[in-house]
């Protein structure tokens, strides 16, 4: 078999950047995109989201000042940080789902974006190997659609979708501010069954010293 029968007579450099040029497009945003979203599920799926090192006032001998620094982080964790990440993350699934549905009305984008995160913040608390898997589904869902059918992504409708979210502040406000009560309401919970498990620990190593 001669090769000059199956390789092209002329191989041209320009037709070749023609060719993969998009490709090379494709290629830098599927990896920007898909290190944006691992870096975000993980971080949104984690039970404690961000950590704060106390441990250099842990051995202050003044136990009122100790108490106060946890109150104040504490406060600064889930009365400032939390709000601020949780709009940012659920802005980011708004957007996901706006094109990902471009014929529903904003209101209903924002409740689905909303209920998705809330769950996977609920199942962060229950197996945070679960909720990095609900967290991951809908933006790699995204990347598959594009993968698959490009045409589906229609921008122009998708914005429009968007812009409506000038007619829905206070909806939106209510959402986070749901959110915000939702994390709290799973911290208190998970604190108070921590605390019931530490005592049923002592009564019985109680038991145990007692035999």
């Amino acid at each position: 078999m001669n090769m000059n029968d199956i390789l092209p007579q002329q191989l041209n450099v320009n037709d070749a950047i023609d060719l993969l040029a998009p490709v090379a497009v494709y290629i830098l945003g599927m990896a920007a995109y898909a290190f944006f979203i691992f870096k975000f599920y993980r971080f949104v799926a984690s039970r404690d989201m961000f950590q704060m090192d106390l441990s250099r006032y842990e051995e202050s001998r003044h136990k009122v000042v100790r108490g106060f620094l946890h109150i104040v982080m504490y406060v600064a964790k889930y009365l400032i940080l939390f709000p601020a990440i949780a709009f940012f993350w659920f802005a980011v699934l708004t957007v996901i789902l706006a094109f990902l549905s471009k014929e529903q009305p904003f209101s209903e984008v924002l409740l689905t974006a909303l209920a998705t995160v809330c769950a996977i913040r609920i199942s962060a608390y229950y197996n945070e190997d679960l909720s990095k898997d609900l967290a991951k589904i809908l933006p790699f869902a995204v990347l598959a659609i594009f993968l698959i059918d490009a045409s589906f992504f229609s921008v122009r409708e998708s914005l429009e979708v968007l812009k409506e979210a000038r007619d829905h502040t206070a909806a939106i406000i209510y959402c986070l501010l749901f959110l915000v009560a939702m994390e709290f309401v799973l911290r208190v919970v998970m604190g108070w069954f921590a605390f019931l498990f530490a005592i049923k620990a002592r009564i019985i190593g109680g038991r145990g010293d007692a035999t």
